[in-house]
Order: C-alpha cells, then structure tokens, then sequence
C-alpha cells in the first residue's frame, strides 16, 4: 500500500530563547547608534550642501549666498542670511567674530550706526581678531562720529589707545548719598540736552550742518566754568526730584493732569518725529534736482553800495553839490561836512546794500530814489540831494552789482531746508490723513459758523 506524500514542515522543538533576543536587540542598538554618528558627521564635516525639505539652507549654501548677496550690494538681505548661516553653522569664536564684522560693516555702510556698533562690539566678545582689531577701532570710532556721539567717542578712545588717561570716564565728580555722578555721566547728559535743543531748534538743518553745531556747542562745556554750572544743575534736579518723590507730589491731582498732559504731548510729537525720520531720505542728488527746479528762487538781485553826505540846509547842500561837480573827492567831503557820525568817518559809506525793488537803508523807502541810485553809474553821484526827516542826502554810488544766479554749493543749506520743508509737509499730511480715518474722525466744522441774526418779528 502506497504511503501518502506529508508536506508540512516539521516543527521546531522549543528551546531556550533569553540570550538569542538579547543578542538581537544589542545588534539594532548597536545599528541605530552607527546611523546616528555617520549622519552627525556628514553634517559637521559640511558634505549634506543640498537644502533641507524644508526648505533651509545648508551652512556652507548660506555662506555663499550671504556673500553673493554682498557682492551686489544688497545689504539687509546679506545681514539676513548671514545671521541664518551663525543659527546653522558650528564655527569657532575666531570665525564668528568675522562674521558679525562683515555684519557691522554691512550695516555701516547702509547708515544704520547703532546697529553696526552693536555688531562691531559682538564681534569683539567672541574672539579679539588682531587682523581685524585696527578696522573695527577705526570703524566704532566712524560710526559714534557719525551717529553725534562725541562723548562717547571720546571714552572709546581712551579705552582703546590710552589717550587722555587723565580724562577716564569713570571719574567721580560729585556724591548724593550712594549715587554717583561720574564724568561720563555728565558728558552723556549734557550731550543728550544738546541733541534735544537742536532737534527743537533747528529741525530744517542738514546732517552735516547739525554736526558742526552740535560740535560747537559742546566746546562751550569744555571750560571748568560750564561743567561745574552743568554739574551743579545735575545735581539740583536730583536732590528737586527726590524731594518731590518724598512729598509724594507725583499722587497730586494737579500734578498727575500735568504730566498726563505733558506725556500726551511728547508722545504725539515722538509718533510725528519717527513718522518723519522713517519717511523721509535726502540724498546729494535730491537736493540738486530740487535746485534746478527752483533756479529761480536762488538769485542774487542786482545791488548798488553808497555812500552819502547828510547836511541840514539846503543852501549848504548846493554848496557841497558844487564843490562835487568842481572835482572835490567824496569821501573828503563827507569827514568834513557830513552830519552822520556813524558814516562820517568811512567818508560816508553805508555798509548795507541796495537791492532794486527794496529800500534805501538809513535814507528812504522810496522808488524813486532806488530808481534813480540804480540809473547812475558806479563812481557817480546823484544830480539832485534826497529829502528825509533826517536833513539833505547827496548819494554817490560805490558800487554795482548785476544780477547774479547763486551757485548750489552757496545755498545747498537753504535747498535742503526748502526740501526737506516740503517733504514733511507730505509725510505730516498722510499721516494725518490715515490716522483720521483710522480713528473714524468727523469734525462738525458747520458747528463753528456763526448764524445770522434773526430778523424782528413784524406785527400782522
């Protein structure tokens, strides 16, 4: 009898499994831990260039395109990119303090120099770089120059090459319990007041202009004279402030309107001011694209100098006239005859000018007389003496000027203020604009006009 064919597989006899399992898992920790080290390297040693999925750079990748970025001058996105590649990349101190010098000169170049100087000093804090320790020196001493920071200018130098070590910033100079008032200190707040008075004052003035002043005003602080007038009204406004604390004057109703008042106001002008500085760039070209539009606001008009000799008769006028027409020099005349002390002894010269369509300084507002000053040639005098409550005048004219177009290095300060009039003019306008709508504002202007009276009621 045939046996039937037993296809099944046979089975295992059981046995014991403990060290097999624990092999296998010693293996697949073993296996994980390979992976993970391969992939640690391949990212430290910079061989993964390709972007993430998703969709970050890798650091070598951002490098390059941060200075691709340089080369064409595009500065924020450069700064950008650059601060990327610092998040990704693992460098040394030495190679971060050079990237964040290229930031901070970045950001030099585009104008911001607080932002450079903070970059500069990041620098300094990771590695002091000796290649690149005299460029950011110059750089910070640049950009504090450039920002007005003059006083602080002037400790960076003493910190950096030991000049003045007389004049170091620490210095005490006058004691209120436990707090100290240190020559720095003051430096930086009598700098401060001198910012606000020429923002106030001198709103209009270019960049470079409000340089010089504030430069000028600053030497005025340099006699012992001004800095112990200044130290001791530091001094007064601390020791007011802290007694004012102590009254508790702050809690007073009269006193908390005024300072609400008082930060309703600086806050509407601070909002104004930074609407302005944000909005408005002039550069060289602007002003002188604005000058060639308005030429004709930039012209000296045609003048004439004089002199003159004032009598009291007529008679005694005729007299000199003749003795003019006869040859007589001007000037002699005039020391000896003429009645004006305050010319008399310049042989009768008027220091300002006459300018057609204007007056006569010290003689007359009338046309006819600057008509006839400006028909008679320089080195003649007029024919006929000129009446005014003063005497008798015989004019000579000294000098003529013909009209003349000024050139724009004469008025570039006037140009930029003419500009930069305007442009604020539209910034202030738009602002105002949006904010109204902003707000939802409705002036009831109809409110204000007066009505008219009413008539008196008839009898039927």
């Amino acid at each position: 009898m045939t046996e039937e064919l037993n296809l099944s597989l046979p089975q295992r006899k059981p046995g014991p499994s403990g060290p097999s399992k624990l092999v296998t898992i010693l293996l697949f920790f073993l296996l994980a831990l390979g992976v993970a080290t391969l992939l640690i390297t391949i990212f430290r040693t910079g061989i993964a260039m390709v972007p993430s999925s998703s969709g970050q750079l890798s650091p070598d990748a951002c490098k390059d395109l941060a200075l691709k970025l340089e080369k064409q001058g595009l500065h924020d996105q450069a700064i950008e990119t650059w601060e990327e590649y610092l998040l990704l990349a693992d460098i040394s101190a030495e190679k971060r303090a050079k990237v964040w010098y290229r930031v901070g000169k970045l950001h030099q170049d585009a104008g911001r120099y607080d932002k450079a100087l903070f970059a500069f000093y990041r620098s300094e804090s990771f590695a002091g770089v000796a290649e690149l320790e005299p460029e950011i020196n110059r750089r910070i001493q640049e950009c504090l120059e450039a920002a007005g920071k003059f006083a602080a200018l002037r400790y960076e130098l003493v910190d950096r090459v030991g000049m003045e070590k007389g004049a170091a910033g620490g210095e005490v100079l006058a004691e209120i319990g436990a707090y100290k008032i240190t020559k720095a200190e003051m430096d930086r707040r009598i700098e401060e007041q001198i910012d606000r008075q020429i923002t106030s004052f001198a709103p209009f003035m270019p960049e470079d202009e409000r340089k010089n002043r504030k430069e000028a005003l600053l030497k005025q602080f340099s006699s012992a004279q001004m800095r112990i007038h200044a130290l001791n009204q530091l001094v007064l406004e601390e020791i007011l402030f802290r007694k004012a604390r102590e009254e508790k004057l702050a809690d007073d109703q009269t006193v908390r309107t005024i300072l609400r008042d008082t930060e309703r106001s600086i806050l509407a002008q601070q909002v104004l001011e930074r609407e302005l500085a944000g909005n408005i760039k002039i550069t060289p070209g602007d002003l002188k694209t604005y000058y060639e539009a308005h030429k004709h606001d930039y012209i000296d008009p045609e003048q004439a100098r004089i002199s003159h000799i004032l009598l009291k008769d007529e008679e005694k006028t005729k007299a000199v006239l003749n003795s003019l027409e006869s040859g007589e020099d001007f000037a002699v005349l005039a020391k000896k005859f003429s009645l004006d002390g305050k010319t008399r002894k310049n042989g009768g010269e008027i220091d300002a000018s006459v300018s057609k369509g204007g007056r006569v300084p010290g003689i007359s507002s009338s046309e006819d007389l600057v008509k006839a000053i400006f028909s008679t040639e320089a080195g003649q005098f007029l024919k006929e003496p000129v009446k005014s409550d003063r005497g008798f005048h015989i004019i000579k004219v000294r000098e003529r000027k013909v009209e003349r177009q000024k050139l724009f290095e004469e008025v570039r300060s006037e140009v930029y203020q003419a500009l930069r009039s305007q442009k604020e003019a539209e910034v202030r306008e738009r602002l105002i604009a949006g904010l109204k709508e902003r707000y939802n504002v409705v002036i009831h202007v109809s409110r204000f006009q007066e009505k008219p009276p009413e008539e008196p009621k008839t009898g039927d």
